[in-house]
């Protein structure tokens, strides 16, 4: 597919985003504060990832301020439109980091979510390594185990959690990988 480039909106004759996932600062020349003529030839920009390292990141600079988006809503933005009202976007072959237009769309969050489930990205953090956990696979067997021998009250309160809790793993709701 031939390299298409276009405008970044409100940053016009600065950057450009390509239909390939890439970035470029476009030439320039300025004057610094003492009269001496800078300026740089067309620049590929380098994305840096966010703090998870799922996604890249891109920062455009225009009078002095800086602002800092990932690459592949500003892709989606130019190329489709404005993402709509509760859309997410979704990256079509798992890869976070593959902003090529094709490897893009939007979707609904629970499309999203469907999609990575189907392509086995989703997060499968179960039991004590979620981090919503408040309890460990040790305390969830022993619960278990005295099912029946003390009331679900002082079991609750014994784990410091809610009777709504203990129900929830009696039932298979929660922690229905423990036996």
């Amino acid at each position: 597919m031939n390299e298409i480039w276009k405008d970044i909106e409100g940053y016009e004759g600065l950057y450009q985003v390509s239909n390939q996932g890439r970035v470029k600062a476009l030439a320039r020349e300025w004057t610094c504060g003492r009269g001496a003529i800078h300026g740089h030839e067309d620049i590929i920009l380098k994305p840096f990832t966010t703090t998870d390292k799922k996604y890249y990141l891109i920062d455009l600079l225009k009078n002095g301020k800086r602002k800092t988006i990932t690459i592949h809503s500003i892709i989606m933005k130019i190329f489709i439109g404005q993402r709509p009202i509760d859309n997410d976007i979704n990256h079509i072959n798992g890869i976070k980091k593959d902003n090529r237009l094709e490897n893009l769309e939007y979707c609904t969050r629970s499309e999203n979510v469907k999609h990575a489930h189907r392509i086995g990205i989703a997060n499968h953090c179960k039991g004590e390594r979620s981090p919503f956990s408040k309890l460990s696979e040790s305390q969830v067997k022993e619960i278990k185990r005295l099912k029946g021998l003390k009331s679900v009250k002082e079991i609750a309160k014994i784990n410091n959690i809610s009777i709504q809790a203990i129900y929830k793993i009696y039932s298979n709701k929660t922690w229905r990988h423990i036996i």
